[in-house]
């Protein structure tokens, strides 16, 4: 561009901006401003299959909602390949940064990228190790993948997924998934008025949407052996999420007879950072999970961390005996022993943990 030429535009886009884009799209927009730039977020839906409230402040960019009032689920595809076509066609950005490649608006993103020889990124956070790989899939997918510029991607393992599927390692870029860490670290006062908080008890905090790959159950069983082995004062376990595997880890927990066990429920992102300021270690248990943000802002918050092999931000955000441990999914018997070791630990110990993991997410 020349230096009379007009700011260039970035178009953003998400199936649907949830308060965690909304960070990210407000730090990225005062970057590109004091360049002389132009951010423009486009989301496909209002609401999804997640029960984020919907955020609707004025935002000091340009947000674009296609189907403001309609979940993205319910949205037909054709549907979603013309009003994103039309969008990207009245925004008329220079590069447009989208949502991997699997969903029917970010193909329709990508494809307008290629007709009008405008920039298109890919915004990735699969690993290999996610599930069985066919080969005519993979080939499928590279053909798709090979149309981008470039790649932003969460970390380590989805670097490389996203190289073997043919973005140059020059053009692949990280970390993709981050949080505000800012919002997380804050102290606000006690808030006992929510579930799980009105004991002044110790905790180990997991926050989940209830589905089998979060593993919760595992966490269960080795918190219950944990309770056996851990003395007069163990420490509590409190659930934060829903989903439809709930009611099955509440008959668990009743059959077990496992006290000080919260099944706190979904909360809305203002409720989270009084959970990471009153629990004493967060835990991750998830079997397969493609990053895990909410290891993000366990560390944000300032938390010693025990996280799954199965979660894909372990190899970045995890160090072991620093900040946390990680375990095997499969290995109830080695997360039980983490759960004991790390109530154990002298508070000054787990400070430094604690502190480590502050370091690390910085």
């Amino acid at each position: 561009m020349t230096a009379h030429a007009a700011p260039q535009t970035l178009c953003v886009h998400w199936p649907r901006l949830g308060p965690y884009h909304l960070a990210r799209l407000a730090a990225l927009h005062a970057r590109l401003a004091a360049q002389d730039r132009t951010l423009v977020a486009l989301e496909t839906a209002g609401t999804d299959l997640y029960a984020w409230r919907a955020e609707t402040a004025p935002t000091p960019y340009r947000r674009v909602t296609l189907f403001p009032g309609t979940a993205f689920e319910d949205v037909p595809p054709p549907a979603m390949h013309r009003a994103v076509t039309a969008a990207l066609g009245e925004i008329a950005p220079d590069a447009v940064a989208v949502t991997s490649y699997s969903t029917p608006d970010a193909r329709a993103a990508l494809a307008w990228c290629r007709r009008r020889r405008r920039a298109a990124v890919m915004m990735f956070d699969s690993r290999a190790e996610d599930g069985a790989r066919a080969g005519w899939r993979e080939a499928l997918k590279r053909q798709i993948v090979r149309q981008f510029d470039a790649a932003i991607v969460a970390g380590t393992p989805q670097a490389a997924y996203a190289q073997a599927l043919g973005i140059p390692a020059a053009a692949t870029f990280a970390p993709l998934d981050v949080v505000d860490n800012a919002f997380f670290a804050r102290q606000g006062p006690p808030r006992p008025d929510l579930p799980g908080l009105g004991d002044a008890r110790p905790f180990f905090l997991a926050s989940n949407r209830l589905v089998a790959r979060k593993n919760v159950r595992a966490l269960v069983a080795a918190y219950g052996r944990y309770r056996q082995a851990a003395g007069a004062r163990p420490w509590r376990l409190v659930l934060l999420g829903d989903g439809p595997g709930r009611q099955a880890l509440e008959a668990a927990v009743r059959e077990a007879a496992l006290p000080d066990v919260t099944f706190a429920g979904f909360q809305q992102i203002d409720a989270l950072p009084a959970y990471y300021a009153a629990a004493g270690a967060f835990v991750h248990p998830a079997t397969a999970d493609q990053w895990g943000l909410v290891v993000n802002e366990a560390m944000a918050a300032g938390l010693p961390v025990l996280v799954s092999t199965g979660a894909g931000c372990a190899p970045d955000l995890v160090r072991d005996g620093a900040n946390g441990f990680t375990f095997a999914p499969a290995d109830e018997a080695h997360l039980t022993a983490l759960l004991g070791h790390v109530a154990a630990m002298p508070d000054p110990e787990r400070a430094r943990m604690g502190e480590a993991s502050r370091e690390l997410i910085a």
